[in-house]
This record gives structure tokens, sequence and C-alpha cells, in this order.
């Protein structure tokens, strides 16, 4: 341990030296070198009326060009968890889901929306989507359905793709590290002329070796030992070797003064991504195939004061897995097609801007079951299409001299369910709708040039399946009947914070409260013959306090450095949910897969020159999640029989076999990096992930990595 850390601290000396014997002049008499440390003029593109984020009453976080750069993450998953303080909810072989403000993260039930430009990204698997085209990303807390409909109960997570004009340049990256990990990346983009200008991208990424897992923790490790147990310490966690690649295209051409076309397109492929089920493999061990088509394009253009925005999109993610670990399931494949249209005018007056515009989002979802013969059998449910339409209106007002920004948005969505019919489940095609309307309200008064006060309102829905609403089919034995009146699940969101911010002076600080009443959660229920059906049983309430908070002491010396400290902490104050039990009765418990504590913090050093370093880190509070790491014999239900899992000849977690409740460890997980760039063309780097060697899982029994060492080096042109 005390090597790597005199390792790299060498190195950073070292870079550190040959930075200051640099007789290029010092780029920062050119001020804009450092704009990008200054994040209050930047346009949030998911605000729909494109409103400066210094002007935004939401609470909004943006991660810049830079933080991805000196980040060790290769995707938007690993991204979230060292920049922002979220829930994420992560296994081995390329999967992941975010959630926020207590909302729980769940591949199956999706809170939190995810963009691309705008867009429906696509898939819901953030681990898929890959950074070398990426800008920037906006990160939007709360609600915002009236503004994007469905799934934006917690937020918005908005990727800005790059968009070059100008003289062509470009990058080529190599990459390579532990696990006989290696990645490159090759990006160029600019303008070929007034009227032509576009982006192309590629990155291969391969993970050759199972990786190890962490062999500490820092905290309390024997109660984290009681949890994750003594065999999950620096053991290798098998079949977890990967290969992606991804490809990424855009064309903009001016088709008139004030218009302008952009074509765009990308290819996802993550080849053999083998999956280990849990670390003692008791889910048996598989293998996958990923593969994503996008294409769409955007019409931009503006007449007087209205900026005309049309865009079609189209995305299509198979996603195939077969069984290798013989746990008695078979192969399954699956088919998710995402396709439709926004069209908006944003029409500014004065100060003011208000957007008009109507989306339109088919999701279809398609899938295959085949037993261990490789025999076709039943899915788990009928193919589906929800199909959406949403009216919008969004406004933002400035009045007192502009201290006064307001914010006021509705939406209507008419939503359509359709179930196909499917003989292997014996089910006729079917369809209901329905219709929902949601409101948002946001204030933010500046008492003073630094100080300004803020508040904001929405609700909030959460649409269900088709087959939740319109299903009436069978599989095997059981019967599910869809419920008619099955309501969409809903939210109240208020949140209220004060926030000081003086970039001249180095100081940036937020502190905002939030509540949320979450009701009709969709929960599957039983008739009384037996049948399967769903209704709306639960219903929960999180509160929480949310702070950032970043000094820069390069604002003593007018940023010819920058010298940054900072704090991005989510704290729970409660995250309870209201169920009914097997019994009946009702019972209030705690939240599953939310922490109650989650925080990024760090240090960063920018020498404006060339030389960068960071030390981040990332705490993991405590959470809740169903104990079920254990061989069960079903033979006899609902008396189940439950044995301790045996793994090298040693009993796993016997201690805790009958609890139903597991309260996971905090883990503590530090990343450093250091960057050099020099003659402005060429970048050496180091990253170490997982500095500490912290043992720690996302999921119960799904153990992340343990320290990784990689070396980048990077050529501009």
């Amino acid at each position: 341990m005390k090597r790597t850390f005199l390792t790299a601290f060498a190195l950073l000396s070292l870079l550190n030296s040959a930075v200051k014997a640099d007789e290029v002049p010092n780029p920062t008499d050119d001020k804009g070198v450092v704009k990008h440390l200054n994040l209050s003029e930047v346009k949030i593109n998911a605000s729909r009326v494109n409103s400066k984020i210094k002007d935004l009453p939401q609470k909004v976080e943006v991660i810049t060009k830079r933080m991805i750069e000196a980040s060790p993450a290769s995707d938007v998953a690993g991204l979230l968890k060292n920049a922002v303080a979220i829930d994420i909810l992560q296994y081995p072989g390329v999967s992941a889901v975010v959630s926020m403000r207590g909302f729980t993260p769940s591949p199956s039930v999706k809170y939190t929306s995810i963009l691309v430009n705008g867009k429906p990204a696509g898939t819901e698997n953030i681990a898929s989507i890959d950074l070398a085209n990426v800008e920037r990303v906006e990160v939007l807390r709360g609600p915002f359905s009236a503004q994007y409909g469905s799934d934006a109960m917690a937020g918005v997570i908005n990727i800005v793709t790059k968009n070059s004009t100008g003289e062509l340049s470009g990058k080529v990256t190599f990459e390579y590290g532990s696990f006989a990990s290696s990645k490159a990346n090759f990006n160029i983009g600019g303008s070929l002329s007034d009227a032509l200008d576009f982006d192309l991208s590629y990155a291969i990424q391969s993970q050759d070796k199972d990786y190890k897992t962490g062999d500490r923790n820092l905290y309390d490790e024997e109660y984290a030992k009681s949890i994750l147990d003594p065999s999950t310490y620096g053991g290798r966690m098998e079949n977890t070797q990967f290969q992606t690649s991804n490809f990424d295209a855009r064309v903009g051409v001016k088709l008139a003064e004030n218009w302008k076309l952009n074509l765009n397109g990308g290819y996802y492929a993550g080849n053999g991504i083998e999956t280990p089920g849990n670390f003692w493999h008791t889910e048996g061990m598989d293998s996958k195939d990923i593969e994503r088509y996008t294409a769409g394009f955007d019409v931009l253009g503006s007449i007087g004061n209205h900026k005309i925005t049309f865009s079609p999109f189209y995305s299509d993610e198979d996603n195939k897995t077969v069984d290798v670990g013989s746990d008695g399931y078979g192969d399954f494949e699956s088919d998710y097609k995402n396709y439709g249209f926004q069209l908006y005018d944003t029409y500014a007056f004065d100060v003011h801007s208000v957007a008009l515009g109507i989306d339109n989002k088919t999701q279809k979802y398609e899938s295959s079951n085949f037993d261990t013969a490789g025999v076709l059998e039943a899915p788990y449910q009928p193919d589906y299409n929800n199909i959406a339409t949403g009216i919008f209106g969004q406004t933002h007002f400035k009045f007192l001299n502009e201290k006064l920004d307001l914010s006021v948005g509705a939406r209507g969505d008419m939503i359509k369910f359709e179930l196909e019919a499917d003989k292997l489940l014996a089910n006729d095609k079917s369809s209901e709708d329905y219709w929902v309307f949601t409101k948002n309200i946001g204030v933010k008064y500046q008492l003073t040039k630094d100080l300004s006060v803020h508040s904001s309102w929405g609700d909030a829905f959460l649409a269900p399946k088709a087959y939740q609403v319109a299903g009436f089919y069978q599989r095997g034995t059981v019967k599910t009947i869809g419920n008619a009146d099955l309501n969409p699940e809903k939210s109240n969101t208020v949140d209220v914070g004060f926030a000081f911010k003086n970039f001249k002076k180095g100081i940036n600080f937020d502190l905002t409260y939030f509540n949320t009443y979450h009701k009709d959660k969709i929960v599957r229920s039983s008739l009384q013959n037996g049948d399967i059906t769903y209704i709306n049983a639960m219903k929960s309430e999180m509160d929480g306090l949310e702070i950032v908070a970043s000094y820069d002491f390069g604002a003593v010396q007018d940023y010819d450095y920058s010298l940054r400290v900072y704090l991005n902490y989510t704290h729970l104050f409660d995250a309870d949910v209201t169920y009914k039990d097997a019994t009946g009765l009702t019972q209030t418990g705690e939240m599953r897969y939310v922490r109650d504590n989650t925080a990024t913090f760090g240090v960063e050093f920018d020498n404006l020159k060339g030389f960068s370093t960071r030390l981040s880190g990332r705490y993991i509070g405590h959470r809740y999640e169903n104990n079920y790491m254990y061989v069960a014999d079903y033979s006899n239900w609902p008396t189940v029989s439950k044995a301790p899992i045996v793994y090298n000849a040693k009993e796993v977690r016997p201690d805790v076999l009958n609890k139903a409740l597991l309260r996971h460890p905090v883990s503590y997980v530090f990343d450093f990096s250091a960057s050099y760039s020099f003659n402005e063309k060429y970048t050496l780097g180091l990253t170490l992930a997982n500095l500490l060697d912290e043992n720690y899982t996302e999921k119960d029994g799904y153990n992340m990595p343990g320290r990784a060492i990689t070396a980048k080096f990077s050529y501009r042109f």
C-alpha cells in the first residue's frame, strides 16, 4: 500500500517539475482558459427553455468535460458514481441503473429519465453508455414529468454529446491497466465547409482477466465482514471478462440562414460479456451480448424570436443471455425499441421565454425464453407497447430587475397500452389507455449579488407496463390478469434551499431540503382464486438534505491555477415505505437499496498549463436489502427450509441466515489521477481506481473491483 502511494506521488512530483520548466507563456493571460471553471453561465439543454444554470430554481449539477477526463470511469455509470451523490445499483457485466432522492434504483422500475441530447437514450442500462463522445452530463434533481412525462419522478440525467464546428481537431487515446484491461478511442470533428460540419468517434474496450475484489475496509471492517463474508475479500470474481465497442457519428448541414440539420447515429456492441451471478455463483453464470442501434435527426431553426426544434428518434437494443452455469434456466432474448419525435418552439421576449411542444414516444418490448434444451418456451410476460403522446408548456420569467426567476410548467400525457397476442401464454391482443396531467413551479430570488434562495414544487408519475394493465395470460399453472383500473404511480415533491456563489472568490455553496410523497406504488398481488394481478398498494415518504460545496484557492491568485476542494453530499432523514404484509396488516419499513448517506468529495489541482491531478473519494452509506443469499428448499412452501451457501468448503454468512433484512456496511472508495500535457498535443496520464482496495458492493453478493491501475496516452491533432 505504501509503495503504491509513493509511486503515485513521485510521478506527480516529476510531472509538476516538468511543467515548471515549461517556457510556454501562461495561457491564463487570456482568461477564457478558465471559463470551464465557472458553470453559472452554462445553458442547460434539458431545461426545455434553454436557461442558464444560475437562473434555474431547480437543483441542477453539471459534470464538465474536464471532470470527465479526470475521472477513471469509461462509462456513464462510473462517472456518476465519482461525480455526484446519487444511488447506483451496479452488477458485474456492464449493468447499472441509477436513481436519486430516495427513489429505489431498479432494473425493472424506472424513476430517473435517461436522455441523450434531450431525447430518450434508448437504454435503461447506463453502464452501456460510453464516454468517448460525451461533452458533459446534466443532472437535474426532482420531478420533471411536466417536461418529460413518465419516468422522471426522481430526476433527469441528460447526456450532451459533442457538436464540433470550426477547425478540424481530434484525439486518439490508448489505455492499459489492471485485469488486462485496455481501451482505445478516436474522435474527430469540425467544419468541412461553411455549410457542413461533423463529429465522429469510435471506442473499443476489453477486460481479458477476471477482476479481483477489494481486500479491506477503511471503516468497521468487522461488521463489514459479517455482511460481505470473509470469502469475498481479495478473491477473484470469476466470469467477469468482457469486450465492448461504440461508434457515434453526427453530420451537420446548414440548410439556410438560421436553419440547420443535424443527422446522428450510433452503434454499441458488447460481445461475450460475462456475468457471474453473485460472488458464490449460486445463481449460475451467464454470458450476454448487447447490441444497440440509434438514429435520428434534429432540425434547428429560428424565425424572429422563435426557436424551432423538430427531433425524430429511433433506437433498437437487443440483449441475448446464454446460460453457461447450469442454473436451471435456459437462454433469454429481449428486444427493446424506442421511437418517436419531439417538436417544440421556444419563444423569447425581452428576458422571458416560453416553450410549447409535443412529444410522442413508443416503447416496444419483445422477449423470448428457451429451456435448458434450447426449446422455445413461454416468455415471462407478453410482448407490449407503451405509447405516450404529451403536450407541454414550460415558461421562464424574470422580474424585479432580473432578481426574481419564476418557472411554471404543465403537461398532459395520453398513454395507450397495447399487449400482443401470444399462443404460448394463451393471451389475446388487448389494449387500455388513460390520461395524466402534471405541473411544476419554481422560484429563485437573488437576495444579494452572491446569495439567493430557491424553491420548487412538482408532481410526477410512472406509467405501469402494458401487461400490468391489459394482461390476461397464463405461464405454466400461474394466470396473470391485468388491472384496467390500475393507476400510475404518483409523487409530489417540494424543495427549498439557498445558494452562495462567487466565482471571483472561489466559493460555490448550495444547501437544499427536499420532501417527497410517493403514492399508488404498483405491486404484484394475488386474487382470491390464486390468480396474479397488479394493484396500487404501497406508498412512501422521503425527505433529505443535499449539499454542494466547493472552494477554489486559485481565486486568490486570479486563477493563475485552480486548486479546488469540493463536497457533494446527500443525507436522507427518512425513506420509509408503507405496505401490507402477507396477513393483510399494514406495515412500515425501510426502503430497499436506498443509501441513508451518499457523498463525493476530494481535491483537484490544475495549473492551467497542462498538468492536473485529482484525489476523489466516494462515501457509500448504509442501505437495506432483502436477504436472498442462502440455499433454500421450497418443496414445503410456505415453510421454507434454509441452509447457508457452502463455498470452498466453508459456510457463507451463517450468522445472518435467518435475518430477512440486511443492513449493508458503509464503504469508502478513493480514486487518484494525474495527467500532463506537453507540446499542446501529447498527454500522459495515470489513474488508480479504488486506491485503498475497498471491498464493497452496490448489490448484495455482487462485489465490485478492487484496486486497479491504468496508464493512459493521448494525442491531439
